[in-house]
């Protein structure tokens, strides 16, 4: 996947969760987790996805 398609896919998740539209962000995620399986050579979109929720260490 190309690195700009790859941030608006980041941003669209980011901006389904802020807008609490729940639905969208679950299609994304599963579309992601698709992506992750059809492209396992590729560096993985979920677990950037999974990350966005964990608090940054510090």
């Amino acid at each position: 996947m190309p690195e700009q398609t790859r941030l608006a896919v980041l941003a669209e998740y980011r901006a389904a969760r802020a807008d609490e539209d729940y639905q969208r962000a679950l299609d994304i995620a599963m579309a992601a987790m698709d992506h992750d399986e059809a492209h396992p050579d590729e560096p993985p979109l979920m677990p950037e996805l999974r990350g966005m929720h964990l608090p940054a260490a510090a």
